[in-house]
């Protein structure tokens, strides 16, 4: 059929995959229909390359056909119109098609928490490395994430969507592993800091010691009375975890529904913008995130928390009881695991009631 603005209007998204609908009027150029969006592409050359020109409907239908003429003609293909979000977004749907879902998964975590603006062409080494910051004390994810932008910007290149590639080069060397544990003052500024969600993440993760992405993803259907049952899907030892809670943690849990994602049922995915607020109105030196859950791990330490104990509570996967001792030892700890939470609960009141 020819493509008209009525026709590409029509065409349903869908459930699955992608397909591509040709234009008849001109041979090559077409609109590629997937589960979430509508893009124009055009076939060109003797390999038959695809290029994608842009999404329908900021695209328009009449400058999409004069891009796809101009690259029919052999005049040059690149196009620097394309949003970061767009090309992630394209990128992520070829990706979940291609790939293992667990490949797709983390492809998915890193890309999108990036968040920029930018168009993709203007996007500097510097820019990507800023935002990899964020993972400077957990070198596992640094090199995830890394690879993940390495790929994507690759990808991008093949189709055209940008000519350079800003991580060119680009080494997962690990960060040294950081040490950082706050002070009392500085765990006092931090929870009197008020931006919501992001402040009642950062008071949840104080009480709990737990990951930031556990408690982004918080579901009020975890909660069961005096404990949160974690499932296995968002812990990162692919273990469900029972974490016993006291009174002040139970202030921040809450509603219904999901605690802290949005409407379609994802997580709290802000970091980096809620960061950079945070740091314009809190003056605390070189910190992180993750400092938090070191730092709980610090103050058990300090009240006389067993260690096996303190692991129990974040966790941990290995440490003091691993191995076949892990095997045959199957007490949860949960008793010991309450009397720990209760004494930290009163420390934490105690010094921001200060």
């Amino acid at each position: 059929m020819r493509l008209t603005d009525l026709s590409i209007r029509k065409l349903l998204l869908l459930p699955s995959g992608q397909k591509i609908q040709y234009d008849d009027g001109l041979p090559g150029f077409g609109v590629r229909i997937s589960q979430k969006s509508k893009a124009f592409i055009v076939t060109y050359g003797k390999d038959r390359k695809r290029k994608t020109l842009g999404k329908f409907p900021d695209m328009s239908l009449s400058d999409a056909r004069k891009a796809a003429k101009r690259i029919l003609a052999h005049q040059t293909p690149y196009n620097t119109s394309f949003s970061y979000s767009d090309a992630s977004e394209d990128f992520l749907e070829a990706s979940k098609l291609k790939n293992r879902s667990t490949t797709y998964g983390e492809y998915k975590r890193y890309l999108n928490a990036y968040e920029t603006s930018k168009k993709l062409e203007d996007i500097s080494r510097r820019d990507i490395q800023e935002h990899l910051k964020m993972y400077s004390d957990m070198p596992s994810s640094y090199a995830h994430a890394l690879t993940a932008f390495k790929v994507f910007f690759n990808w991008a290149i093949r189709h055209e969507m940008c000519e350079k590639h800003p991580l060119a080069g680009e080494r997962a060397v690990m960060p040294k592993a950081r040490e950082r544990v706050l002070t009392t003052d500085e765990i006092k500024e931090i929870w009197n800091y008020e931006f919501t969600p992001f402040s009642n993440i950062l008071k949840l993760l104080i009480v709990t010691g737990q990951r930031r992405g556990e408690i982004a993803s918080l579901h009020s259907n975890w909660i069961n009375e005096d404990v949160i049952i974690f499932p296995e899907d968002v812990m990162k030892n692919k273990k469900s975890h029972t974490l016993p809670v006291g009174e002040l943690t139970k202030q921040f849990l809450k509603g219904e529904g999901l605690l802290f994602g949005n409407t379609k049922g994802t997580s709290f995915s802000g970091w980096s913008k809620a960061k950079i607020r945070i740091d314009k109105n809190v003056k605390i030196p070189d910190w992180t995130i993750h400092d938090i859950r070191r730092t709980f791990s610090t103050i058990h330490a300090e009240l006389g928390t067993p260690v096996h104990v303190t692991e129990k509570l974040l966790a941990h996967s290995s440490g003091t009881i691993s191995g076949v001792a892990a095997v045959y030892n199957r007490h949860t700890y949960l008793k010991e695991m309450r009397d720990a939470v209760a004494k930290y609960e009163k420390f934490i009141s105690k010094l921001i009631a200060i």
